[in-house]
């Protein structure tokens, strides 16, 4: 159905609009097989509230939340002919099918500038380059600030050749020019623009919020930290009343009433980022506003009293990263956590009856049988200690060498890792376990997909449900 909508868009009218109106810049989140649930994509949404206060006219093309084939949108672009693109690669794991897709657009016949940003282009770019030629930019670090400023530029046919942020290839040479810093101040930028979230709401039944950027911690799998870090503060907060106002906004404006808030670290730690989220639950629940919301954050975060507020604000569901139940596990991927904790947390949310995604890492490349033991061990107590009902975990999930992570950079090191960031793999320290992993995820996915297909899964609704 909302494949349909969007073509009636290209071709019709809809809620008086003239949907033929030509656009300056498109902004695609592209085609992702593995993406099945139905998010906003906010960074393109605050990149269009940039571009919209300088007056741009601007169109976000969400191709998994719209169901769109390549085709729909390469005729779309012929239709309108903006003269700049922007495509996000949210996710490593996507990136081939949204370089396959950017080739398309190109061969058809697009003369534009075509830009590409996310975390993953910000660590890789040279790869992705030299994979996809067709590529004019790529955006580093956050995107707002340089793709506004690129936009200007490319409309006005002016030289972008000097702007901070950004790396080209000149001829066969990479340049890559100066970082752009981060936006110190959060609560100074607009608020993102909504314009998916009708659809969202539709099939997913929540909107998404950024009340951070960033993240405290230093676990040496994650992109998040180094990402931020070169550019500025690895973390930064928005003010309590600058978020309550965006609340207010979707509860008011568009009916929300399930919120997701998608900061890698909605907590963080201690102290002042403590208060600031109590602050944040009291001032919900003053308000009156009757809304059900999920967070996602790191165990030493969760506090019993804390955690109390925020569920009397409305919170029902927890992404905890509690990654192992090894000590020699937690300790290699500098968790700065002890098993204990991962447990404490676990009972205090299991005690105040939340719904908990658990965030584990089953194996990786230095595993042996004693820690995969301890983590079989650990999934085992906390099933029985919250029951199935109430935890979803992936039970044979293996650690990712993302792009800029100190263990890609381990595993590099060590000969481990095999292609490229496009396309990686790497081997087991003992091969044994390697077969162990091999087999147990291809058993797990098996069932899982005739699970699938005889049942629907409604695992990121039925907390709603509760």
């Amino acid at each position: 159905m909302c494949r349909n909508i969007y073509l009636l868009c290209i071709v019709g009218t809809l809620k008086g609009i003239d949907i033929m109106e030509q656009y300056d810049v498109f902004l695609i989140n592209p085609p992702s097989s593995s993406m099945k649930d139905k998010y906003e994509h906010l960074g393109l949404a605050y990149i269009a509230a940039f571009l919209r206060k300088e007056r741009i006219s601007v169109k976000i093309v969400d191709m998994p939340l719209y169901d769109l084939f390549p085709d729909d949108v390469v005729y779309d672009i012929k239709q309108n002919k903006p003269k700049l693109i922007g495509v996000s690669i949210p996710f490593q794991d996507g990136a081939i099918e949204a370089l396959r897709f950017i080739k398309k657009i190109k061969e058809t016949g697009y003369k534009g500038h075509l830009s590409v940003g996310g975390i993953y282009p910000t660590f890789s770019y040279d790869e992705i380059l030299m994979e996809c030629p067709q590529i004019d930019t790529v955006v580093l670090g956050e995107g707002e600030l340089t793709f506004t400023e690129l936009a200007k530029k490319i409309l006005n046919d002016e030289e972008w050749k000097d702007l901070e942020g950004i790396v080209y290839k000149d001829g066969d040479t990479l340049k890559a020019n100066d970082k752009r810093p981060l936006i110190d101040d959060l609560d100074s930028m607009p608020y993102p623009e909504r314009d998916t979230l009708p659809i969202v709401i539709l099939k997913s039944g929540f909107a998404s919020i950024l009340t951070s950027r960033g993240c405290y911690g230093r676990c040496s799998f994650c992109s998040v930290g180094p990402f931020f870090s070169q550019f500025g503060q690895k973390y930064r907060q928005r003010s309590v009343e600058n978020v309550i106002d965006e609340i207010k906004i979707l509860y008011e404006k568009y009916n929300v009433r399930n919120l997701f808030f998608n900061d890698a670290e909605f907590v963080g730690g201690k102290g002042k980022s403590y208060e600031r989220a109590y602050r944040l639950a009291e001032e919900i629940i003053r308000s009156g506003m009757n809304i059900n919301f999920s967070i996602q954050c790191r165990v030493n975060d969760v506090d019993k009293e804390l955690f109390s507020i925020l569920k009397k604000a409305g919170l029902k569901r927890v992404f905890l990263g509690v990654e192992s139940g090894s000590q020699t596990v937690l300790d290699r991927f500098k968790k700065d956590v002890r098993v204990e904790d991962n447990i404490n947390a676990l009972k205090i949310l299991n005690d105040l009856d939340l719904y908990i995604s658990m965030g584990f890492i089953m194996f990786d490349p230095h595993i042996n049988f004693k820690e995969l033991s301890e983590n079989i061990s650990f999934i085992n107590n906390a099933v029985k200690l919250i029951g199935k009902e109430r935890l979803d975990y992936y039970p044979v999930s293996r650690l990712l060498p993302l792009a800029g992570t100190e263990v890609e950079r381990d595993m590099k090191e060590k000969g481990l890792y095999k292609g490229n960031s496009l396309n990686y793999n790497y081997e087991f320290d003992d091969k044994t376990i390697g077969f162990i992993y091999n087999l147990s995820h291809s058993v797990f996915n098996l069932v899982g997909n005739l699970k699938s297909r005889f049942k629907g899964s409604d695992i990121n609704t039925k907390w709603i449900k509760r």
